[in-house]
């Protein structure tokens, strides 16, 4: 068998104790030549996630996740105009007036989840000729109802290969969105592979419990999770923003909480702290 040749840096030594002391292999990291075209990520929309995404929206009833997804996937301000065939799987579908404008912009609506429809949307994706990208959008279907039709099995497989699905010549033709009432529902799979987490409303404090020994990257810690929490929620529906690309944490979109490479979490008295210093020095 022909043996693949590897790029080595050699030196030649004149004792046998620098032999056993050095290596000649390149022990460097190198980044990897590829067309990113192939990828279909599509154009940066920094701070918002790239337009093939898996989105994980966890909220209570009437804590706003209907009005952010029709924001998000109907709006030309974020995504409404990123894919071609839009696909909503929605228990309450039909029966939500908030849900008027997706029934008219969604390509497929269904109200009951199936793994064979789930076999259905893949085939056709993976039969799709072009670039352009399916939307899937699966909304409160992570139950006891889905747990009792052969559990998530089917979604999480789906999920950890999301990104690489397309027809051969392209991938990146799936962008998912999950939105949920409750965290534990979400399985590690899911959360191991969401591009962005949007946290609605106030939640009860053992759920934030659970969300923050998770999500404690963000922060540094789970107590300093829960104050990125409490700093985010200054107005009623205002949304707390998880970057897991950018690794950030905003107050909607828009007010940086905090980033990775932050030499020291800031808690809210710090901040208030250095404000009111700042605010001395200026008089």
């Amino acid at each position: 068998m022909k043996q693949e040749k590897k790029i080595v840096d050699t030196k030649k030594n004149d004792t046998d104790k620098d032999k056993k002391t050095s290596t000649s292999e390149d022990l460097n990291i190198y980044s990897i030549d590829y067309d990113d075209s192939k990828l279909n990520q599509g154009e940066t929309k920094y701070p918002l996630s790239s337009p093939v995404h898996f989105h994980l929206i966890i909220g209570r009833v009437k804590s706003g996740k209907s009005v952010l997804l029709n924001n998000l996937y109907l709006s030309k301000r974020f995504f409404g105009e990123d894919f071609k065939v839009k696909i909503l799987i929605s228990s309450t579908a039909y029966n939500d007036a908030i849900n008027k404008y997706m029934l008219e912009d969604f390509d497929y609506v269904f109200s009951e989840y199936t793994s064979e429809l789930l076999d259905e949307i893949l085939h056709m994706i993976e039969n799709d000729e072009g670039e352009g990208r399916f939307l899937l959008l699966l909304d409160d279907i992570i139950d006891s109802s889905v747990m009792k039709r052969g559990g998530t099995a089917k979604i999480d497989g789906l999920i950890s290969r999301y990104r690489h699905i397309g027809n051969g010549d392209v991938e990146g033709k799936l962008t998912i969105a999950m939105a949920t009432q409750y965290f534990k529902s979400i399985s590690v799979i899911a959360r191991n592979n969401a591009t962005a987490y949007y946290i609605m409303g106030m939640l009860p404090e053992m759920e934030l419990a659970k969300i923050s020994e998770s999500l404690s990257y963000f922060g540094g810690s789970s107590k300093a999770f829960l104050d990125i929490f409490y700093r985010s929620k200054k107005e009623a529906y205002d949304f707390l923003y998880l970057s897991v690309e950018h690794l950030e944490a905003r107050r909607n979109h828009t007010e940086l909480l905090w980033k990775q490479g932050d030499n020291m979490y800031k808690s809210a008295e710090q901040l208030k702290a250095e404000s009111e210093i700042k605010d001395n020095i200026m008089k």
